[in-house]
């Protein structure tokens, strides 16, 4: 802006808050997130002169092309009036609007603008003023508004929502189906989240691998396994075709129950299929075997995951090398430490707040320092509770100066 020597602009908003004086200098910034910094940056005062000001300054760029930034500067006006005056807000984005943008326009941002702030009650008033005047509310909108609903526990609005779709539009999509599903099934109706999977199909609908993903997932979590199964045999007998999320789900839940041998036949099972397992999948019933304490096994699994080229994670370095130190030889755990570290995967906080509580635990307090050092040279994850753990074993030993040592 410098370079184009409009700095009058900006001298002159400086002394007053002009919304055409704002949408020239945002417009002269060039990219929407540069813009809506200044935005944020600019606008300091709420008053009500100012926020209609504001609401002006959306409309003229809505007009001109810059919705998305119009959205962006609602979304941060709702955030700093808060929600007790959120009604004049909508009055004054209505009032005149005509002059600028279309219903649907001024509607649609104002309904995003509530949903990025979390307010579902006025999002929803806002759908129902875009029925009053005849609008049918976008998809995209209206499903964010489910995820919001379902979050804040709005079931009531849930389904008038739903209703108003089947009756005026627009016509409810997989995703829409799948998010109350979801939403449904997390809260525990798992009953209802299976009832729509089944209607779907009434409304042109076919139930996908996500569908029946999430009531798999429901049932697992329970530890009901055998209803998960149930699903899984109407999920193939309808020709959809198990993903990998599914045999994730199923592997991970038969090795929370103990029952590492039907999980490892459900992995050879994918193989069967044409399916190589990812990392996530090799993960889990890696640790499958780590807590049954088959830790040969768990090696064997992880030499099978490197010769077909799945690519170990953090987890994976946590899972096997824990799982060593733990049930195995140290010196084991030592090697696949090193072999980790040399090939830049790094473990998170969690597997350094399980090792150093194990050597303070067995009175390696020096073992256990020289291990902290070390992660802290080399920059990996570490967090307060590993710290913790070797204070209060040097306390327990009385070596308070130690702990002071290690505290600094």
């Amino acid at each position: 802006m410098i370079k184009t020597e409009e700095c009058e602009f900006l001298n002159l908003f400086s002394k007053n808050f002009c919304p055409y004086l704002l949408v020239k200098i945002l417009r002269l910034l060039g990219d929407r997130e540069t813009a809506f910094s200044f935005f944020k940056f600019s606008f300091c005062d709420d008053s009500d002169e100012n926020v209609f000001s504001c609401c002006l300054a959306c409309h003229v760029l809505a007009r001109e092309g810059s919705r998305y930034l119009a959205q962006d500067m609602i979304t941060w006006i709702i955030l700093k009036i808060g929600e007790s005056r959120c009604r004049e807000l909508v009055e004054w984005m209505w009032r005149g609007h005509w002059e600028y943008e279309s219903d649907f326009s001024v509607l649609d941002s104002l309904m995003r603008g509530f949903l990025n702030v979390g307010m579902a009650e006025q999002a929803v008033v806002i759908v129902g003023k875009m029925r009053e005047v005849g609008l049918v509310p976008s998809l995209s909108a209206v499903s964010s508004l489910f995820r919001l609903l379902f979050r804040v526990g709005g079931y009531c609005s849930v389904w008038k929502l739903f209703r108003d779709m089947i009756r005026k539009g627009p016509r409810p999509s997989n995703y829409v189906f799948n998010t109350m599903i979801l939403g449904f099934c997390r809260k525990g109706f798992l009953s209802t989240g299976e009832s729509l999977l089944h209607v779907m199909i009434k409304f042109g609908c076919e139930p996908d691998a996500v569908s029946y993903n999430i009531v798999i997932n429901a049932y697992c979590t329970r530890c009901r396994i055998p209803e998960a199964w149930n699903w899984v045999d109407l999920m193939v007998k309808r020709q959809c075709l198990p993903s990998m999320v599914t045999f994730s789900t199923l592997i991970n839940a038969l090795c929370k129950e103990g029952n590492i041998v039907d999980a490892r036949n459900l992995f050879d099972g994918m193989l069967e299929i044409g399916l190589v397992p990812n990392t996530t999948i090799y993960n889990v019933l890696m640790d499958g075997y780590v807590k049954a304490r088959e830790i040969r096994q768990a090696n064997v699994l992880f030499l099978d995951m490197r010769n077909k080229g799945v690519a170990p994670d953090g987890v994976t370095f946590n899972t096997l090398v824990g799982g060593h130190y733990k049930y195995g030889k140290k010196e084991d755990a030592d090697r696949l430490f090193m072999e980790f570290s040399e090939s830049g995967v790094v473990p998170d906080h969690s597997f350094t707040d399980v090792l150093v509580a194990g050597l303070c635990w067995a009175g390696r307090l020096h073992e256990a320092t020289d291990f902290l050092k070390s992660m802290l040279e080399k920059g990996l994850p570490l967090s307060v509770i590993a710290f913790n753990s070797i204070i209060t074993a040097y306390g327990k030993a009385g070596l308070e100066d130690k702990a002071f040592e290690v505290y600094g």
